[in-house]
């Protein structure tokens, strides 16, 4: 009787009291056995969080310096392929000397630079800048060594140490031809002061201290001065647990620092590392019992009012969902709370929304009607330009070749070069009909989306439209083109517009050079055609991709003007862009964009 009872009165209560009710229960279990926890469970939890944590920080940092570094050696790299330089080389340093130490001026990138220096292939200072005495009691032949540098390249090596500091080298080559000319070395200084440290150990918080160092183990330094590191020297990268002078548990994560012999390193205590989440998860969970208790009274308060009005609307949206705009929201008993306007509103919107549904209904056959009268159109104006005008088209070339064929030794040397204009001409006007119905075909023709292999696709353009060519003429460098997502057929079409064009307007060069290469941008791919040929103004540019636009006369290179608007349209339908760069009679280099594979 006593369960019967219990069972009544628990099924007297509907859901949304018992919804906060089993909430709060289920609060108050989840608090008791958070507070019965297993402390060496959550300390073990607390360190893989902030060892992750201690990973991120010392990933981002090193991320920090490794694109410092690549621009350092982008920078090194650059001075060392300038002319100047390499006539300063050449030279012994007796000519371009102005020039060449003004170019080693820009190894000074910022205030960590102390010495840059000139050598030649023999190692031996040409010209420098800072303090001299940095390199002195160093062997730069194993410092060069060191570098393992490949031609026309530059390398951070290692730390040295100088007196109580410490520096690392920026090596690059400074080659010609593969004859290695000499070096450009910028020493800098990996040092700062405690101040600066402190500052930052703050900022990245845990009571965090930094090293950096050989891979070796040979030199490491706190960035105050060299020291001793209270782990295994020449340790390898990695987490790493040691004992502090004091005995206190550390962990340091040591990561290699690219293009560099260099390990860098942050390290915090498990007793820091522990307050701080500790303190975090305290905070979290205060936060998280009042979110709670707010949520439950909230639903409480508000399930009361909100439920049934909400099930008609569902009832209502669903009606709608299937097409049906009769039923509206019984709003009587709801007019005169918020409940009750948002239902009035619904009303109306049904309203409109059903009215909005028929116009649009109307407007889309009206329009589809339009459309396939402007097809019908299109596909007579497609048939007249395919027939009727090829037909007396063929009639003039036809009467043309036989009125040179017959009574060619008649004519003086005008009217010969008056009919093989004509018949020019003629052959001129069916290519300009045939590119023309290409182009206006190409808007209703329907993509067929597969991958590509724009590899494969530019290698068989190019041996195509080169079978005909004197052999040797052109020199074509195709790079590595990676896969696209498109219609293969119109891709081969926009290969063979722009690989043609590069080879019809460097023809007239005594060596012409193409490149077909590739980028990656993102989320799109960009790829280019670049030539030596004739280029163009930049200040025209806007016109390359218009129907019959042409910036060349007819003389100087044959064509219709359309080959580049026809790309244009197939890559506009691939969801890409195009767009060209050049500069008259130097060349020009075509763009193409699309979507990565």
């Amino acid at each position: 009787m006593k369960t019967i009872s219990n069972s009544f009165f628990l099924g007297r209560l509907s859901i949304k009291q018992r919804l906060p009710l089993l909430i709060c229960s289920l609060l108050l279990v989840c608090i008791a056995i958070y507070g019965f926890a297993n402390y060496y469970s959550l300390r073990k939890a607390d360190l893989t969080i902030g060892r992750d944590r201690l990973h991120s920080i010392t990933a981002q940092m090193n991320t920090s310096f490794s694109q410092v570094t690549a621009l350092y050696i982008s920078n090194s790299t650059s001075v060392s392929k300038q002319p100047s330089v390499i006539q300063f080389l050449k030279s012994g340093g007796k000519m371009s000397q102005t020039e060449a130490l003004g170019e080693l001026n820009k190894l000074k990138t910022d205030s960590t630079w102390v010495l840059a220096e000139l050598l030649d292939s023999n190692l031996k200072p040409l010209s420098s800048i800072g303090k001299n005495n940095i390199a002195s009691g160093l062997d730069m032949k194993e410092v060069i060594a060191s570098a393992n540098l490949n031609p026309d390249s530059a390398r951070i090596t290692r730390l040295y140490p100088v007196k109580a500091n410490a520096y690392y080298p920026l090596i690059s080559e400074v080659s010609e031809n593969g004859h290695v000319l000499g070096y450009t070395i910028a020493w800098k200084s990996i040092l700062t002061t405690s101040k600066a440290v402190a500052a930052f150990s703050q900022f990245v918080g845990m009571g965090s201290s930094f090293f950096a160092g050989n891979r070796d183990g040979s030199l490491w330094t706190d960035f105050i001065q060299p020291v001793s590191p209270p782990f295994k020297p020449g340790q390898k990268p990695g987490m790493v647990d040691y004992k502090d002078a004091d005995g206190n548990a550390m962990i340091v994560d040591l990561q290699p620092i690219a293009h560099t012999a260099l390990l860098f390193g942050v390290a915090v205590s498990e007793k820091n590392m522990l307050n701080d989440l500790g303190r975090f998860v305290d905070w979290i969970i205060i936060i998280g019992i009042v979110i709670i208790v707010i949520g439950i009274i909230a639903a409480w308060m508000m399930s009361r009012s909100i439920t049934r009005p909400l099930d008609e609307l569902i009832k209502l949206a669903t009606a709608i969902s299937q097409g049906n705009y009769s039923q509206t929201v019984p709003i009587d008993q709801y007019q005169r709370d918020e409940i009750g306007r948002l239902a009035n509103a619904f009303n109306i919107m049904i309203g409109q929304v059903s009215l909005s549904h028929h116009e649009l209904e109307n407007r889309v056959e009206e329009r589809t009607a339009q459309l396939a009268t402007v097809n019908k159109e299109l596909e007579a104006f497609s048939y007249s330009v395919s027939h009727d005008l090829r037909t007396p088209l063929r009639a003039i070339n036809g009467y043309s070749v036989m009125l040179k064929e017959d009574y060619e030794g008649e004519l003086d040397s005008e009217g010969k070069r008056i009919v093989k204009n004509i018949i020019d001409n003629a052959k001129m006007m069916g290519q300009l009909i045939d590119d023309l119905l290409a182009f206006s075909r190409m808007s209703k023709k329907e993509l067929t989306q597969a991958a590509v292999d724009m590899q494969f696709l530019a290698e068989t353009v190019v041996r195509d439209l080169l079978q005909h060519e004197q052999a040797d003429k052109y020199q074509i460098n195709i790079g590595v083109l990676p896969p696209a997502v498109g219609d293969e057929v119109m891709m081969k079409q926009v290969m063979v517009n722009l690989v043609g064009n590069a080879i019809k307007y460097s023809s007239k060069k005594a060596a012409p050079l193409i490149e077909i290469g590739a980028e990656d941008a993102k989320d799109k791919t960009v790829y280019y055609v670049k030539d030596n040929g004739a280029g163009f103004d930049m200040a025209y540019g806007s016109k390359l991709f218009g129907v019959f636009q042409r910036l060349h006369s007819q003389e100087d290179f044959e064509g219709s003007g359309v080959g580049l608007a026809l790309v244009k349209r197939i890559i506009e339908k691939h969801n890409g862009e195009v767009w060209a760069e050049g500069k008259e009679n130097a060349g020009a280099t075509f763009y193409f964009s699309l979507p990565k594979f």
